[in-house]
């Protein structure tokens, strides 16, 4: 669910017309969900000892994640800022810098994912290890589902429009070949 979507059905809701958001909404509705994210991450770390008592491997990771969410912050504040101003080409900066963050948490993710399913992936040691080696996994497993579920709209079609995707059938349908000769045999029933 995008920002965009939420503020259209937030000023939906309060009886305003739906038509496009301001930028500016756009930007501070997902500067705060970004802040929330980034709450529960921070929150998480620190209320286990910054992960002192977990391997190098995990402590790394958690940094590198908490790293990409403060520089995606940075950059939503940015967003926010040049959306005020409307100044296209910080807005355009500033959102190729938010898809280069994408792309490195995906990419931490991705080695979260072998992390947490790879040869070391039972973490023993202390309590709060334990706990944030877990919430690693369902991490992983999340991203792994939510994968799987993106994998499956696009080899599935969702998100098409439904006229379009019922002619694409149809005419898929015609190119067959029995569906040539069903026309055909319609065609000279309809001469006679």
């Amino acid at each position: 669910m995008s920002s965009r979507f939420l503020v259209r059905q937030g000023s939906e809701r309060l009886g305003r017309n739906a038509e496009e958001p301001s930028p500016v909404a756009v930007a501070q509705c997902t500067l705060i969900m970004e802040l929330v994210m980034g709450a529960v991450w921070f929150g998480l770390w620190a209320g286990y000892d910054m992960a002192e008592n977990c391997d190098k491997d995990l402590r790394l990771w958690y940094a590198l994640m908490l790293g990409g969410i403060v520089f995606g912050l940075i950059c939503q504040v940015g967003v926010v800022i040049a959306a005020r101003k409307e100044s296209k080409p910080a807005l355009k900066l500033c959102k190729v810098l938010i898809k280069l963050d994408q792309f490195f948490e995906f990419g931490v993710h991705l080695w979260g994912v072998d992390l947490a399913y790879g040869k070391k992936s039972d973490r023993v040691g202390a309590g709060g290890c334990k706990v944030l080696a877990t919430w690693q996994k369902v991490n992983a497993t999340a991203i792994l589902c939510f994968g799987a579920l993106v994998m499956g709209a696009i080899l599935f079609g969702a998100g098409e429009d439904a006229e379009k995707a019922e002619e694409n059938f149809v005419a898929a349908e015609m190119r067959s070949p029995a569906m040539r000769k069903h026309t055909e045999m319609k065609r000279m029933q309809e001469r006679v």
